[in-house]
């Protein structure tokens, strides 16, 4: 007991002599090392238009696939981003969201990450990616690996790694009738990777949310 009570005493006294230390570390620390405001910015108001599959040969990885649709919300949040890294104005903000929503009406544009390994939009390439609306599929009209902006960068998250490639994959809106494909009666839309032995396939779903995107087309 007398030990312990005179560890306590040593640990009470340290505590005298280190605390005013600590004190003024912190302030010489705020002072050398002035830290920046953070912004309300946020970029994972978008997870529900990513969607990713994971494809295995029996315990072996075949492919992986990250897709992003770029929906309107998604294009939004783009602008949202933009406008406070660049400091736009609500004019300039208004006109920029105009452009990007004008891209949904003549197109229905993803952002694919696909590993080096699994390159997409080639001929020779393993798998092939297509679009399946209404029990109709329609082929891309530009597969093209792309460099992200910083901001959709942000919008994957830790999606997004050295070892993946990134890919642009745009369709035509409208069918060969001029008829758009995504309507307020369309349910689902699903974006589906196939190869010679395998096929994984990734959904979105418009039965269960009120989607403007649907709603426009």
């Amino acid at each position: 007991m007398k030990i312990t009570s005179i560890m306590y005493s040593y640990f009470f006294l340290l505590c005298l002599f280190i605390l005013p230390g600590c004190g003024k570390m912190i302030t010489w620390v705020k002072d050398s090392f002035p830290q920046v405001s953070s912004l309300n910015s946020s970029c994972d108001s978008v997870v529900e238009y990513i969607k990713s599959i994971t494809v295995y040969d029996q315990l072996t990885t075949s492919a992986k696939f990250d897709a992003m649709w770029l929906s309107n919300e998604v294009r939004a949040s783009y602008v949202d981003l933009l406008t406070v890294k660049f400091g736009k104005t609500d004019e300039q903000k208004k006109t920029l969201l105009r452009r990007q929503f004008e891209e949904n009406n003549h197109f229905i544009s993803f952002y694919v990450l696909s590993p080096y390994d699994c390159p997409l939009g080639d001929s020779h390439s393993e798998w092939t990616v297509f679009l399946m609306v209404n029990n109709k599929n329609y082929s891309p009209i530009e597969i093209k690996s792309v460099e992200l902006s910083p901001e959709y960068i942000c919008m994957f998250g830790k999606k997004i790694n050295r070892f993946k490639v990134a890919y642009s994959v745009r369709f035509d809106a409208n069918d060969i009738e001029d008829m758009p494909l995504i309507t307020s009666h369309t349910h689902a839309m699903h974006l589906i990777f196939r190869s010679t032995k395998q096929e994984a396939l990734l959904t979105w779903d418009f039965s269960s949310a009120d989607d403007s995107n649907t709603k426009e087309h």
